[in-house]
């Protein structure tokens, strides 16, 4: 009997203990079950977080993932600029308009009229007219562009301004809504012939994107040119034979009857007066326009005051001459220097009107079509150096050849500041580009150097400008009044004698190497 029950009892305790597992398992299950729904409902949630209804011309479009998504972090949203490019009727393109790489840290997107670069940690978008000689324009937004997943990313303000579209976002349905510029274009043409202007708003390009500023260029029935807002409120008055929109500034380039232009504000204000027959932004920064009248050009500022005065044949140089320099500012060089060409003689201001470089240089760059030493590679005009914001200028010199003179044509280089970093007595400057790469060259005496190895390994003893001002007789345009002011009075000569420079120059060009501020090459 004992034996018996105590059969009983052992099997009592197995089925205790199969009881126990089975329970655990049971445990183990449900607690499965809770971390899978758990996770579930955290998918559900991040997936709604990044998940939007997205409306473009009102239209629903269903995104590829990853094309819109927030950050966890600073919960700010970014938008994959190529991977949206399409839906907005725009094609997109890897590495940096005009030079056509495959870096992936850049990516341009392009329409019928208009490019936009963009670039990676950089807060700056560069917009331009493609296959035009124009300037890039640069527009700033707030946050910088970003990579995820190998890919470009912006937030909305930078597609707004990329891709000239409204783009507004409601956080509570998740609704976004984008819409481009030419269903505006459309929607408003058809509202304003409604409300009797005949031609609608004005289609020209620059004029439509005004639209996005809730601005409107109109014709009225004088047939001439105004802007109104959305509830058809006269913002500037109908006086105009032409309006042109400039957004990076948000300002309007107006033409009289008489055909004289200047600038009006997109409030209506007169910000440089119609007394010129040009007039182009060329530094937004620093609020600088060149203009000109009676066939001569100068400088304004940004209230009418004059920077350089107008008695230049030329101001900026011609882009279509150095097509592969990459010139983003034909006018302002390295963001401080602006060439001048009078009589024949070209020089260089700084933004703030001081001259840096004296008149006395017969060209700007070197673009005589140079085949030089490097023989089998195709040669590129040069104007500037990047690396060390450097420009060409060349010099007709008389040089001696026994009994007779004859003028050759000598180049130096100098950086954005006046500064000479290598003396006027190179035969030639030029660069080639070999699988994207650009190699920049002088020669001298028959002999070839590579310009930024040579800068690189040889100390630059250079003036400063401030050095220069006292060994040189300088005038500095230091004029702050309204060029209306000005208008009928004689404009003031800037004069600059730089007799020393002139002399170590004009003596460099013999057969021996040049001597200068720096000992020019020489090994």
């Amino acid at each position: 009997m004992q034996i018996s029950g105590g059969k009983f009892n052992t099997k009592k305790e197995d089925a205790q203990e199969r009881n126990k597992k089975i329970s655990k398992v049971i445990l183990i299950c449900i607690a499965v079950v809770v971390i899978a729904i758990i996770a579930i409902m955290y998918s559900i949630i991040y997936i709604q977080k990044n998940t939007f209804r997205v409306y473009i011309d009102g239209k629903n479009v269903n995104l590829p993932e990853g094309v819109i998504i927030k950050e966890d972090v600073t919960g700010k949203m970014y938008v994959d600029i190529m991977g949206i490019a399409t839906y907005l009727g725009y094609d997109s393109h890897k590495g940096e308009f005009k030079l056509y790489t495959e870096d992936e840290n850049k990516c341009w997107v392009e329409c019928e009229n208009e490019t936009a670069s963009f670039f990676l940690n950089s807060n700056k978008i560069s917009k331009v007219v493609p296959n035009q000689t124009k300037d890039y324009e640069d527009y700033t937004i707030s946050d910088t562009i970003i990579k995820r997943n190998n890919k470009l990313y912006c937030t909305p303000e930078g597609i707004k301004i990329g891709f000239n579209v409204t783009f507004d976002y409601n956080e509570e349905g998740k609704n976004i809504q984008i819409y481009t510029l030419p269903y505006l274009t459309k929607n408003y043409m058809a509202q304003f012939k409604k409300l009797g202007y005949k031609e609608g708003i004005d289609d020209e390009f620059n004029n439509q994107k005004a639209i996005l500023y809730n601005l409107f260029v109109v014709k009225k029935d004088n047939n001439l040119y105004g802007v109104v807002n959305a509830k058809n409120e006269e913002v500037i008055g109908s006086r105009y034979s032409k309006m042109v929109f400039n957004e990076n500034a948000g300002e309007f380039y107006v033409t009289d009857t008489t055909n004289k232009k200047g600038i009006v504000t997109r409030n209506g204000e007169t910000k440089i007066n119609l007394l010129y027959d040009e007039i182009n932004m060329i530094d937004k920064s620093n609020g600088l326009y060149v203009v000109r009248r009676n066939g001569k050009y100068g400088v304004l500022g940004n209230t009418g005051n004059i920077v350089i005065h107008l008695e230049y044949e030329q101001i900026g140089v011609r882009v279509a001459t150095f097509p592969n320099n990459n010139i983003t500012n034909q006018y302002v060089l390295f963001e401080n220097a602006i060439p001048v060409c009078r009589n024949k003689k070209w020089g260089m201001f700084d933004v703030k009107g001081n001259l840096i470089l004296p008149l006395e240089y017969d060209t700007i760059g070197y673009s005589a079509g140079a085949t030089g030493n490097l023989t089998g590679k195709a040669v590129n005009n040069l104007l500037i150096i990047p690396s060390y914001k450097a420009i060409v200028f060349g010099k007709d010199l008389n040089v001696q050849e026994g009994n007779s003179t004859k003028k050759v044509k000598r180049y130096g280089i100098y950086d954005n500041k006046g500064n000479e970093l290598v003396v006027t007595a190179l035969d030639n400057a030029y660069f080639v580009v070999d699988g994207g790469v650009y190699t920049y060259y002088m020669e001298n005496n028959g002999k070839t150097y590579n310009i930024e190895e040579y800068l690189e390994r040889h100390p630059l003893q250079i003036q400063t400008t401030s050095e220069k001002t006292e060994q040189s007789t300088q005038t500095t345009n230091t004029n702050t009044t309204n060029e209306a002011n000005n208008v009928t009075s004689t404009e003031v000569t800037n004069t600059t004698t730089s007799q020393s420079n002139s002399q170590t120059t004009t003596n460099s060009v013999s057969g021996t190497p040049p001597q200068g501020n720096i000992n020019i090459l020489t090994q």
